[in-house]
């Protein structure tokens, strides 16, 4: 029997990542090359913010990937807060 999807949302991990605001456009394509890794989601920005804060939610079994792919990014992603 496989487990229930809504118990894989329970236990999801939350992870905050800084980008610059003209890295941002570049940084959600690459999220979006790798489907079904992460789902994101700007969050609140200051109207003249020179930077972007995104939410990474996934599923805790994806988060050494998600790991592996902001560690890939390099300077183009800091991570804010968990």
């Amino acid at each position: 029997m496989s487990e229930n999807p809504i118990s894989k949302l329970m236990s999801a991990a939350r992870l905050v990542v800084r980008t610059r605001k003209e890295d941002s456009a570049l940084l959600y394509h690459i999220l979006e090359a790798h489907e079904g890794l992460t789902a994101y989601s700007t969050l609140f920005e200051q109207t003249h913010a020179l930077y972007r804060d995104v939410e990474l939610i996934f599923v805790e079994e994806n988060r050494r990937d998600v790991m592996a792919l902001l560690e890939d990014l390099g300077p183009m992603v800091a991570l804010s807060r968990e």
